[in-house]
């Protein structure tokens, strides 16, 4: 069969149709042989958007956000924004399975088809924290002046507010201690809101510091070690736990001593259910600032397989984003998402996704209550 000089559209009902350029074309060589029609160049069009309109392009940033690195002077300087991303790849401090330091980018990949609500705020992606894997005393040092850094910077919408908020990406959740550290010079003590399946107000003679002083710090006392340094109020609560603790009695004394009450993962099975476990949350932090602490094993491992220290009968996906959602007005001056380690993950990456909304819900939160920092007034 002799192939067409062009293929075009049919003009169907009236409207204008588009064709292929027509071009001069033999059908035959000069042997007589039957030959391919060349396909055409195409114009260039100046008005052809290469900007925007593709998720699988780039750089991968929470939820296809603009990256700026906020730890150059001259960059931040012309690129302000009012909350920030910041990635915290480490996890030299875990009791279980290693992996978290590759959580900030499993996020990131979970949040690419997501669009974030910017109403009033600027909202980048600083990247990650430049930690080392060798040191923790280094790698907490250094987590520590990033976000210090970070939450340094003049904000974009400075009438509302001239300190920007962080989102952090774990990372295991010792992170959190050095995200708490910048929050008290900004805004003073705070009320953590702790979704997880574990307590981690252990002291550390009990938890690794038994070991050594350098090993006390780790992810199951960092809120220990908050309360000891005086970052965060006796206006505390765990939502979600439901692990086993170390020593029954002591430690439930030391983590009522810490500030905490606690919420159990099986308390959502009781009269009242979600809506009373966000009633009992908003209760007891009142109208203080509230820094939301996210560890993706208060999710039972049916939702989230990747991480550390799994554990069995936890909440689904679904009402940990409704219990988080009904925060709403609570006024939010930081929060993370962290133990995700992507290795043990499903092929569907299943917990990247639900960090992602996850993520996505905490920003919601502090976009929709803006916060003027003590360092405002």
């Amino acid at each position: 069969m002799k192939p067409s000089a062009y293929l075009a559209y049919v003009i169907i009902g009236g409207a204008t149709a588009w064709e292929f350029p027509k071009v001069a074309f033999s059908p035959y060589d000069h042997d007589g042989n039957e030959q391919q029609q060349p396909i055409a160049p195409l114009e260039v069009d100046d008005n052809i958007d290469i900007i925007t309109g593709s998720q699988f392009h780039g750089l991968k940033t929470f939820a296809n956000l603009p990256y700026v690195n906020c730890f150059s002077d001259d960059e931040a300087a012309t690129k302000r924004y009012d909350i920030a991303i910041l990635g915290a790849p480490f996890d030299t401090s875990v009791t279980g399975r290693p992996g978290a330091r590759y959580g900030p980018t499993g996020i990131r990949i979970g949040s690419q088809s997501e669009d974030v609500l910017h109403d009033w705020a600027t909202i980048v992606d600083c990247g990650d924290a430049r930690l080392t894997w060798l040191d923790n005393n280094v790698a907490f040092r250094q987590l520590d002046k990033s976000h210090k850094v970070v939450s340094s910077r003049p904000t974009a919408n400075s009438t509302i507010s001239k300190t920007p908020r962080i989102l952090t990406l774990g990372g295991d959740h010792a992170t959190t201690l050095s995200a708490l550290r910048s929050a008290f010079v900004r805004w003073g003590q705070v009320s953590v809101i702790h979704f997880d399946s574990h307590i981690d107000t252990w002291r550390p003679d009990v938890l690794g510091g038994g070991i050594s002083d350098y090993a006390g710090l780790n992810h199951g006392t960092f809120l220990h070690i908050a309360h000891e340094e005086g970052l965060i109020r006796n206006t505390s609560i765990h939502a979600g736990i439901r692990a086993p603790v170390i020593r029954k009695n002591s430690d439930i004394k030391n983590d009522k001593r810490c500030g905490f009450e606690i919420i159990t993962a099986r308390d959502i099975g009781k009269a009242g259910g979600i809506a009373d476990i966000i009633s009992k949350i908003k209760e007891r932090v009142g109208n203080s600032g509230v820094y939301i602490s996210v560890d993706i094993d208060v999710l039972d491992p049916a939702f989230a397989p990747a991480t550390g220290t799994a554990e069995p009968g936890g909440w689904s996906t679904r009402e940990l984003l409704t219990i988080i959602d009904g925060l709403r007005g609570l006024p939010v001056i930081g929060a993370d998402v962290v133990e995700v380690s992507p290795v043990y993950d499903n092929k569907g990456e299943t917990t990247g996704l639900a960090a992602a909304h996850i993520g996505l819900s905490l920003l919601s939160l502090m976009v929709a209550v803006p916060v003027k920092a003590d360092a405002n007034t």
